[in-house]
């Protein structure tokens, strides 16, 4: 995590025995080490988002899979990453994939594979399907999805677009208001042009009473975490907002600024 997440973390959640992994995400992808995407944001795209948002990869052998298997799946056997392979988007910058299956290092290894194949987005459903079980999340013993579809325009929900999120602050319309989450020594050497406040997020929880409840929020940081956070707290205080996934980058105290999509 960021330095800016780490005090939010330690700040927010009172956690104290937390590292920092300095070279960040990017880097820990082109490791090769594992990522690993939580039941509950499975659980929520589910929900919330659409099936045409990520691809969802069970791994196990047929006969087994077939029995009991995670909705929206397409069932894929480490005998067959060669056709996954083949039958995946050409986009491997941008098509989200989550693999799992009842052993972690099957799924593990698929993961592997997809990324050295050039797939960026790829990820290992953290527990498997034991853990999804666990949670008492939905199962299903229909057929398996015979195609695969993925739509990179899709957001996950609570996300605004860049491009969306520039039009906002070149037009201002008077229903949506950009909140500023970062600190205030990040603050004091510039802020977005447009209709923008700050509240850092670290005084959210007790702040958010300041915001009308007639507004929608389009948050944003310096890189997307913090607003990802801001976002939850205003989303269980019954606030409409969104969030921007994307680093800010703010100079001449706010007279230039540039938006980069992560």
């Amino acid at each position: 995590m960021s330095p800016h997440f780490y005090s939010t973390v330690k700040d927010i959640y009172g956690y104290e025995n937390i590292k920092m992994f300095y070279a960040g995400f990017p880097a820990w992808r082109k490791t090769g080490y594992p990522v690993y995407t939580e039941a509950e944001f499975l659980k929520m795209l589910m929900d919330e988002g659409s099936p045409d948002m990520y691809v969802l990869v069970d791994v196990r052998e047929p006969e087994k899979a077939r029995r009991l298997h995670i909705p929206g799946a397409v069932n894929y056997p480490l005998s067959s990453l060669e056709d996954l392979y083949n039958d995946l988007p050409d986009d491997k910058k941008k098509t989200r994939i989550i693999i799992y299956s009842d052993r972690m290092k099957d799924a593990e290894l698929a993961m592997r594979t997809l990324r050295v194949n050039g797939y960026d987005m790829v990820s290992v459903l953290n527990g498997g399907i034991q853990e999804w079980l666990y949670r008492g999340y939905p199962t299903t013993h229909d057929a398996f999805r015979t195609d695969i579809r993925f739509d990179a325009k899709k957001l996950i929900p609570g996300r605004v677009s860049v491009n969306e999120f520039e039009e906002v602050i070149k037009k201002r319309p008077a229903d949506k208001v950009i909140l500023d989450v970062r600190s205030a020594g990040e603050v004091i050497k510039g802020m977005l042009p447009g209709n923008v406040i700050n509240i850092p997020v670290d005084t959210l929880d007790w702040r958010w009473k300041e915001l009308s409840g007639d507004k929608e929020y389009l948050i944003h940081c310096s890189a997307g975490n913090r607003a990802r956070i801001a976002y939850n707290i205003l989303k269980a205080h019954g606030i409409k907002a969104r969030y921007l996934y994307a680093k800010v980058k703010i100079k001449k105290g706010g007279k230039e600024y540039k938006l980069i999509p992560r």
